[in-house]
């Protein structure tokens, strides 16, 4: 009876140290799991192309598009969803864009890789550029003729203008506004009507100056022109027709390098197909 009680004394001393060890062999498994899987995760993660270098690579190749004008442009590759997995590149990547893809606002660049694991993926790039244009200085009514004192320059993002912008303030003074206009607003050529002050069939006086030779003689014009717009215009003396650009509403300066263009055909010129000399941003 006595080796029996002792027996069963001693197996439940050893359960006892058993149980009391158990946290501890507990704790060192999971020190030793945390370790051996966390250096296979690292390990899994190196083999993943960081995607801020697809984004980069991306950038740089619209950067290098942009030329001489990449001073003024900005550019914003966006970020691609981290779901995005690609394998490791063993080679540099390298970036294109499709046939006909033009810079614009919002340009879509492929980069990919030729190593090993191939693959490819499209990455969405803002384009910013700044150019100065010209701003209404003051608010501006309907109808309004436009002049020196109503324009203002300031510096501003035209990647977005749709409409485009007028990079010359010349082509702007003598312009009818279609709208009215806020003070700073940028004036785009959608808002201007030209204001004719010479009118088709009107006897104007033709100016040509070079050398130090100033000649004048009668003419008349063949359509509508506005302030500093091309015009055609017919010789009266010769019947000949030569283009000039309106200067006021009786004079036309005749353009020095095509005045030994002449032609004695009277073409049918119609008025819509008026040169409005106005620049647009088709960008």
């Amino acid at each position: 009876m006595r080796r029996f009680v002792r027996k069963l004394t001693l197996m439940t001393l050893r359960r006892q140290r058993f149980v009391a060890a158990e946290p501890l062999q507990r704790l060192l498994c999971c020190v030793f799991g945390l370790f051996l899987f966390g250096n296979s995760a690292s390990g899994l993660e190196q083999q993943w192309q960081p995607t801020a270098d697809i984004s980069a690579a991306a950038a740089a190749h619209v950067r290098k598009l942009a030329g001489k004008s990449a001073a003024n442009t900005t550019v914003r590759a966006g970020s691609l969803d981290p779901r995005h997995r690609m394998p490791l590149c063993d080679a540099e990547l390298e970036s294109f864009m499709r046939r006909g893809t033009r810079i614009a606002a919002r340009t879509i660049v492929g980069v990919r890789c030729s190593g090993s694991k191939p693959w490819k993926v499209y990455v969405p790039v803002d384009v910013i550029v700044t150019a100065t244009v010209f701003t209404a200085s003051r608010s501006l009514p309907r109808d309004h003729l436009l002049t020196a004192a109503d324009l203002a320059t300031a510096e501003r993002d035209v990647s977005r203008l749709v409409s485009g912008y007028v990079s010359d303030k010349n082509q702007l003074i003598g312009q009818r506004l279609k709208q009215q206009l806020i003070a700073g607003r940028i004036i785009t050529p959608s808002m201007l009507q030209a204001d004719f002050i010479v009118r088709r069939g009107q006897t104007v006086t033709l100016t040509a100056a070079g050398g130090g030779i100033n000649v004048s003689m009668v003419g008349k014009a063949l359509m509508d022109g506005a302030i500093n717009q091309r015009i055609r215009v017919e010789n009266t003396n010769s019947g000949r027709v030569i283009e000039g650009i309106v200067r006021s509403r009786e004079e036309v300066e005749i353009l020095l390098p095509t005045v030994g263009n002449f032609f004695n055909a009277k073409p049918k010129v119609l008025v819509d197909s008026a040169d409005t000399q106005v620049s647009n941003n088709d960008r």
